[in-house]
C-alpha cells in the first residue's frame, strides 16, 4: 500500500512539474512573439 501511495505522489509531482514548465515555455514563446510584433510595425512605418 505504501508503494501505491509513493507512485501516486510521484505521478502528481511529475504532472505538476510538467505543468509548471509548460506554462513557463508558453509565457516565453508569448513574450518572444509580442516582442517581434512592434519591431515589424516599426519597420513598415519607416
Amino acid at each position: 500500500m505504501n508503494t501505491d501511495l509513493l507512485f501516486q505522489g510521484l505521478e502528481v509531482t511529475v504532472k505538476g512539474l510538467a505543468g509548471v514548465f509548460g506554462a513557463l515555455i508558453a509565457f516565453y514563446i508569448l513574450i518572444i512573439v509580442l516582442g517581434k510584433i512592434p519591431v515589424k510595425n516599426q519597420e513598415q512605418e519607416n
